[in-house]
């Protein structure tokens, strides 16, 4: 990361706060994704198989207040601070700094052994990228992609030593059909999407290797009515 100067930082979330829960509960609402599943991430963090990451505006960005005005104004629920005080970092002693921000979204780090399985992925050092979520409001000014190389940078380092990234998304087809734009994004009040995730993800490395069909079941959260999606996974190779 040496000469890059990066918009953003990443902090530990701490499982053991409940305004950190609270506060990932609303990000995840905001989303439209996986807001149900704050408890199996908890489960999860203890087990030491994942960490999430709040995402920050550095203190020195010259429109660092235009931009979290921006996100404040729309989720005013999420104008409170929280505190950055996660004690470990997978499983490990960490010294929280006790700074209060406020986070514009969140990404997270997984250790999958059992999807590693079932995708025959055997190799030493793969790490999951998960749960990649920025406001709203802040998206297409490149925010994600800076996400993408912190924690991608992350990864690499100790404890996880990460030779592979790997993810999920919805394939390109699934996601770009207008009745899914309609109903996921539009009726949510949310903006179209300008290019398929999978795009994006490809744009930064990423190779697609192996799909579940139907493996999600996406509920709407106005009608309650479910549809099942495909798992598109795809992989790039650090080092």
């Amino acid at each position: 990361m040496a000469g890059v100067q990066s918009r953003v930082e990443l902090i530990p979330w701490d499982f053991t706060s409940e305004e950190h829960q609270q506060r990932m509960y609303l990000q995840r609402l905001a989303c439209g994704w996986r807001s149900d599943e704050i408890q199996k991430w908890v489960d999860l963090g203890r087990a030491g198989n994942k960490t999430l990451y709040w995402i920050m505006l550095v203190g020195d960005l010259p429109d660092r207040e235009k931009l979290s005005s921006q996100h404040i104004a729309e989720y005013p629920q999420e104008s409170t601070p929280i505190t950055d005080t996660a004690p470990t970092h997978w499983q490990q002693p960490r010294t929280p700094s006790n700074r209060a921000f406020v986070p514009v979204g969140h990404v997270a780090l997984d250790l999958r052994p059992e999807e590693n399985a079932h995708l025959n992925l055997t190799e030493d050092g793969i790490v999951w990228v998960a749960g990649l979520y920025v406001s709203w409001t802040l998206q297409r000014y490149g925010v994600g992609r800076e996400v993408m190389r912190l924690v991608e940078h992350l990864a690499s380092l100790e404890p996880l030593n990460a030779k592979w990234i790997v993810l999920d998304t919805m394939p390109r087809d699934q996601q770009m059909k207008p009745e899914f734009i309609q109903k996921v994004y539009l009726a949510q009040g949310k903006p179209a999407p300008a290019i398929p995730i999978q795009d994006w993800y490809e744009r930064q490395g990423y190779e697609a290797f192996a799909k579940d069909v139907a493996a999600y079941k996406w509920a709407n959260p106005v009608t309650g009515d479910t549809e099942d999606f495909d798992y598109l996974f795809l992989r790039k190779k650090l080092r």
